[in-house]
């Protein structure tokens, strides 16, 4: 998926969109990443989520991966200056390429995983997996599908318009939700905490590295 065509406007489509959920997803366990000292962001996008976590704490090193040299850009502006010596940005694919080097005490992926199909996931978890720590934290803000009634009704429009709208905008394949949370439970990680907006549809997820 190349973000770049919608870089500028990222912002605003998802305001039109759904408002400030997206944002309210992004920051909901912010205060559980205070402690961390070297942090992997995978899919920052524009930077909201990166200048709030250096506001929170003031010392981890953080590397954020991103394959939008576009958003990368819109991320780095957005820093306030006297962060910038702590965060480290590569442009490069997270799927194709190798992740920077470990070990990392808490990774974060928003709306990200989404992208790929199952596989790919699996392969992504299993990389980022041999990064962390025993006991790592990893922040999730995705979508879902609420298991039945009208609630997955709502979530099953939602997710075909916008896997429709991403396709042609920025060429992404992946056409259905692949299952996240079932290879983030085999891989070895337990989920602590989560809330659900827009009626089952968006997720904020706490996950922990077990062993």
């Amino acid at each position: 998926m190349n973000a770049d065509p919608l870089a500028a406007s990222y912002r605003w489509l998802e305001y039109a969109a759904f408002g400030r959920a997206l944002e309210r997803c992004r920051f909901e366990f912010l205060q559980r990443a205070v402690a961390a000292r070297r942090i992997l962001i995978l899919g920052e996008g524009d930077g909201r989520f990166l200048a709030r976590l250096v506001e929170c704490n003031s010392n981890a090193q953080i590397v954020v991966v991103d394959s939008s040299a576009r958003m990368l850009d819109l991320a780095r502006r957005r820093l306030p200056a006297g962060a910038h010596a702590r965060v480290e940005f590569q442009h490069l694919d997270a799927l194709a390429s190798p992740l920077p080097g470990g070990p990392f005490d808490l990774a974060v992926t928003h709306f990200f995983l989404d992208c790929f199909d199952g596989a790919a996931v699996a392969a992504i978890v299993a990389k980022v997996n041999a990064l962390l720590h025993p006991g790592a934290l990893w922040l999730v803000g995705e979508f879902q599908a609420p298991a039945r009634g009208w609630r997955r009704l709502h979530a099953q429009l939602w997710l075909s318009t916008m896997y429709c709208f991403f396709g042609i905008t920025t060429g992404l394949r992946t056409t259905t939700l692949p299952d996240y949370r079932g290879v983030l439970a085999v891989s070895g990680f337990a989920e602590l905490e989560r809330r659900e907006r827009r009626s089952g549809l968006i997720v904020s997820q706490l996950w922990r590295k077990e062993a």
